[in-house]
């Protein structure tokens, strides 16, 4: 992702890069975002890892993560 995240990113959609629903954009800063989980979201563990993600509701990704951000925020693919 070439930017940070602004205001207008807030409410947008989370897609991992093959398409499925991970959560919704509960706040940004800067090169972070808050993202509020889907509670139906099925995480693989690669994209735990690859998020730095733990169990718990609510998480973060950085700019560095993000492939588009344009109607919805898509991670990149994870290698």
């Amino acid at each position: 992702m070439a930017r940070n995240f602004t205001d207008d990113d807030r409410n947008k959609p989370v897609y991992t890069a093959t398409g499925d629903r991970i959560g919704t954009i509960r706040d940004v800063h800067d090169d972070r975002a808050t993202v509020d989980r889907d509670d139906d979201a099925d995480l693989t563990d690669k994209v735990k890892d690859f998020l730095g993600w733990g169990d718990d509701d609510s998480d973060e990704i950085r700019s560095e993560h993000v492939d588009s951000n344009d109607d919805e925020i898509r991670l990149r693919e994870q290698r």
